[in-house]
């Protein structure tokens, strides 16, 4: 005789296992909230009081208590993982697979603990930008001052005409810059000779790894405006000298010259490996239909490398606020640093290393990246609109 299956005999047959990883993510959650939460407490406490006022004991206890607790419930969570009975597969699961890939575990350990202690841990200075920073008393007991210096940099008269010559950088030198690397890698693409094609790479590769101090030496050495090379020769033939240095309005076509002819080569890296993974079988198919060199590139080679373009594309987009600082910072000089060849970055230099405002240039630079994030989210949202296809 079949016993009849109930609601209630049904519930009690429900495999525990969804239950008891709600209980554990649960506990990973509520860990982790009270660990970050005391480091939040412990921060707003410390500059709330300042250091002339501390006592620990009666400020710093309790976020001490709460981190430990956080901490404690971080491993209690782990172990309950690995030793219940209802998740005791997975965990084993998750045992076997750390234990059989130990070694290559191991060797992705140095580089999260150098990415954790040189990109994550910095973070913490973020909120310099919110305090006024005395020496004495350390980037942890100095006062608040909320959005003070974000409130100063935005009234003081040279940030309008920063903001504006980064953006109008970033943009016409992405608009400017951008394609090149595409379109040397499409032409390398069609060299028949492959020992031309490797010598011709090995040049224009060869000015990445010249430093912007070394490209300002040569071109100092080519259009000084005293002993340029280029200069002596024009002024030799009775032609006027070219101010190319320390003009306004030759800096941006400098700009964009050395750009292109220091990175461009160094970009056809990515493009020549996604045009090496095109399947050649379709340049073959495309050929019997009569398609010519220009069509076969039109048609296959770019619809094929569209993901790494669209990919390259919204990363650039995503750091137009950056507009190079290092190329700006030795290609600027006396009569275009507070003009055309002020930025962001190059007033964050001035500002933190040259007058000693550490807390004005965090709240800056802040304002840069919250920006560049922004973009980056913006741009991948777009491009994956209009072509399918995104970063993330």
């Amino acid at each position: 005789m079949q016993v009849p299956v109930t609601a209630s005999s049904k519930e009690k047959t429900k495999d525990p296992k969804p239950r008891s990883l709600r209980l554990i993510y649960a506990g990973l959650i509520l860990s982790a909230l009270m660990l970050a939460g005391s480091g939040v407490w412990y921060i707003a406490v410390t500059g709330l009081v300042g250091l002339k006022k501390w006592d620990f004991d009666a400020y710093g206890v309790r976020p001490m208590i709460l981190a430990v607790c956080g901490g404690a419930l971080l491993i209690l969570t782990l172990l309950c993982y690995f030793v219940h009975p209802a998740l005791r597969n997975r965990s084993h699961r998750l045992a076997l697979d750390l234990w059989k890939d130990r070694y290559r575990y191991s060797l992705i350990l140095p580089g999260l603990i150098v990415v954790f202690v040189f990109s994550y841990m910095p973070m913490y200075g973020i909120i310099l930008g919110f305090k006024d920073y005395k020496i004495k008393s350390g980037i942890m007991f100095s006062q608040w001052v909320g959005t003070y210096h974000f409130e100063r940099f935005f009234r003081s008269p040279v940030a309008g005409q920063t903001i504006w010559n980064t953006f109008f950088i970033g943009i016409t030198q992405l608009i400017i810059t951008f394609p090149v690397p595409i379109i040397l890698a499409l032409l390398m693409n069609e060299l028949r000779s492959t020992a031309f094609r490797r010598t011709i790479q090995t040049i224009i590769y060869l000015p990445h790894f010249i430093s912007w101090v070394i490209m300002y030496s040569l071109l100092f050495s080519l259009f000084s405006i005293t002993s340029g090379l280029v200069n002596k020769l024009l002024m030799s033939l009775g032609s006027p000298a070219i101010n190319l240095l320390s003009d306004p309005n030759k800096f941006y076509g400098m700009l964009y010259s050395t750009s292109i002819w220091k990175e461009a080569g160094w970009g056809t890296i990515i493009y020549m490996a996604a045009i090496a993974g095109v399947d050649q079988e379709m340049y073959e198919a495309a050929y019997l239909d009569g398609a010519n060199r220009w069509q076969q590139c039109i048609h296959i080679t770019l619809p094929s490398i569209a993901f790494a373009i669209t990919t390259m594309l919204i990363l650039n987009v995503g750091s137009v606020m950056g507009a190079n600082f290092d190329q700006i910072m030795n290609l600027r000089t006396a009569a275009t640093q507070t003009t055309v060849a002020q930025v962001i970055d190059t007033y964050v230099y001035d500002m933190g290393v040259g007058k000693g405002q550490y807390d004005l240039s965090t709240a800056i630079g802040l304002f840069q990246q919250i920006v560049n994030c922004i973009l980056l989210f913006v741009s991948n949202y777009v491009v994956k609109k209009m072509s399918g296809e995104g970063f993330f």
